[in-house]
């Protein structure tokens, strides 16, 4: 509480962001590794039957870095809406690069909704049985978007409104 910590400037562009305040506290989590997720459970001594991603098949464990970034599910997610991550790199360097490399003043809402609706077909998944598809993905993540709009200022909402209009 005393003192001054350096911190990322990708934590002022989150929070300045037009998405919903739910999105970018769960984004925050997302950053500082606090989301609950599978591994995370065995840190704090849980017990599961299994501890492997839910959206793919590969038998990894399910971190954030993988259930975000690395997961075939995941990975057709960010293809899909052209963002490429350079997964060698620290997880905030990886965003940061990422955000350079797509060029767009939406950045930072295209990644904090798709990351929400990733978490949420996870959590569809594990919580509902409901079955997953990059199509209900894409479905599900337009119509986060369609909020995002709404909240946006104007000079974001434009060019959302804009790249929804074009996306599949």
């Amino acid at each position: 509480l005393i003192g001054q910590q350096q911190t990322s400037p990708l934590f002022k562009c989150m929070w300045t962001s037009g998405n919903l305040g739910k999105h970018k506290f769960f984004f925050w989590l997302l950053l500082m590794d606090r989301l609950n997720t599978r591994n995370m459970l065995i840190r704090k001594n849980r017990h599961l039957d299994d501890y492997n991603c839910v959206l793919c098949n590969t038998n990894t464990e399910e971190t954030c870095f993988h259930l975000f970034f690395t997961c075939p599910f995941s990975s057709a997610c960010w293809n899909s809406i052209n963002i490429s991550w350079n997964t060698n790199l620290e997880p905030l360097d990886m965003v940061y690069q990422a955000r350079i490399s797509f060029g767009s003043k939406i950045f930072r809402e295209l990644v904090i909704t798709a990351c929400w609706v990733i978490w949420t077909t996870r959590n569809g998944v594990i919580f509902d049985g409901k079955a997953h598809s990059l199509h209900q993905w894409k479905r599900a993540f337009k119509d986060e978007l369609g909020l995002v709009c709404i909240k946006s200022k104007k000079k974001i909402r434009d060019v959302l409104i804009r790249w929804c209009e074009i996306f599949p």
